[in-house]
């Protein structure tokens, strides 16, 4: 039996049942999605958070064909920090990339998390690997 909150467990977790720091980071990066979005990990509905924020904003890069800042950021009354939100939604989907090896360590998180603080820009693009 898997322990863990349904909606942050990272999916490799269920096959090989051991805790790893990229599992870690799979979790705060759904942490980092709810934050973004003022959304739940799972709501009842057929699409989790994770799946909802792939959809919506793409593999995460900038210049992905979809949309920079989702609409439900802008509705949500959160318009003046929605870029700031969308960067974190992006570092989101970064930690939650399907594969451990293509999630960040906590180490790259801070760093982004940082940068995304001090309102710099352009600093995504080739720090977000192909996840997909």
């Amino acid at each position: 039996m898997v322990a863990g909150t349904v909606g942050y467990v990272a999916p490799e977790y269920g096959q090989t049942w051991q805790a790893t720091t990229k599992g870690d980071v799979y979790s705060y990066g759904v942490l980092a999605m709810e934050l973004a979005t003022g959304r739940r990990a799972v709501d009842g509905g057929e699409e989790c958070l994770v799946e909802w924020a792939k959809r919506v904003m793409g593999d995460g890069k900038v210049g992905s064909k979809r949309a920079t800042i989702p609409v439900a950021l802008l509705v949500s009354g959160l318009a003046d920090g929605a870029e700031k939100m969308s960067e974190l939604l992006r570092l989101g989907i970064w930690c939650t990339a399907e594969s451990p090896h293509f999630r960040p360590n906590m180490k790259e998180v801070l760093a982004m998390l940082f940068r995304i603080s001090c309102g710099e820009k352009g600093y995504t693009v080739g720090f977000l690997p192909s996840m997909m």
